[in-house]
């Protein structure tokens, strides 16, 4: 009896495993272009609008401006996006409310982010989703899911600035086109994973495809068990960063 219902599991795992590859292959689409649209205070959404008014208090308490809030529009495949924009003119930090909406789910986090004139850039978000594909190689990138407070999430940004870019010039926006930086990535996306063999642009579209690579990686990281064992790593990381900060936090202090 158990071995038939263990066999039963397994056989089912391997079937999802060889469909999904296809249903993602044919449903994956990703735009060439961003072109994002200002929202009015009356256009945001209804479900953010008290979120990101409090928001607004709290990073303005921490030196950040409020620069807009941006539709991007639908990025990937029945995918609408949209982002709020600050930025702290002393230290050129800059952070964002990210709020993506896919088939009614909904994903929403803060994510704090610098960039440097050597071209690296560092970026801490509380964001709970790994990616399904690599990061870019001149990027930084820390996830701390359990990290809602914005001020904890800000100082802990700072603490990894000063660990891995200590000495580096963060690199300005020019004022009033700041999302600039935010349309450059997006507009990256793509050609990037299309070097990586992830992904294609069509003929005559604006549009990415997966290639069958790209497709079978992504599919299989996101199906359990592969995708428990990726978030049990990728918390495991993210402690030892914590305890390494904390660490640098004592040696501090005792040259002090």
């Amino acid at each position: 009896m158990v071995e038939t219902i263990l066999f039963g599991a397994l056989a089912s795992l391997g079937i999802v495993h060889l469909v999904a590859p296809f249903a993602l292959h044919s449903s994956f689409r990703f735009s060439a272009h961003c072109r994002p649209r200002l929202l009015a205070a009356q256009e945001w959404p209804a479900e953010v609008t008290d979120r990101l008014r409090t928001l607004t208090l709290q990073l303005g308490n921490l030196g950040f401006e409020f620069l807009g809030c941006y539709d991007l529009g639908e990025l990937g495949a029945h995918t609408d996006t949209m982002v709020a924009l600050f930025s702290h003119p002393n230290t050129n930090d800059f952070a964002s409310l990210l709020l993506s909406t896919a088939s009614h789910l909904q994903d929403c986090h803060l994510e704090f982010s610098t960039e440097f004139s050597s071209g690296m850039r560092l970026e801490t978000n509380n964001n709970d989703v790994l990616p399904l594909t690599p990061d870019p190689t001149s990027g930084l990138v820390f996830r701390f899911p359990e990290m809602r407070e914005p001020r904890a999430l800000y100082r802990l940004h700072r603490q990894l600035i000063e660990k891995h870019a200590a000495g580096a010039w963060p690199k300005p926006e020019v004022k009033g086109q700041e999302i600039g930086r935010w349309v450059g990535a997006a507009e990256q996306y793509g050609p990037r994973h299309a070097e990586l063999g992830f992904m294609k642009l069509m003929n005559g579209s604006e549009f990415y495809r997966l290639t069958w690579k790209g497709a079978v990686l992504m599919a299989w990281k996101g199906l359990w068990p592969t995708s428990m064992v990726r978030q049990w790593l990728y918390r495991q990381g993210m402690r030892a960063e914590l305890r390494s900060l904390e660490m640098r936090g004592v040696t501090a202090l005792q040259k002090a």
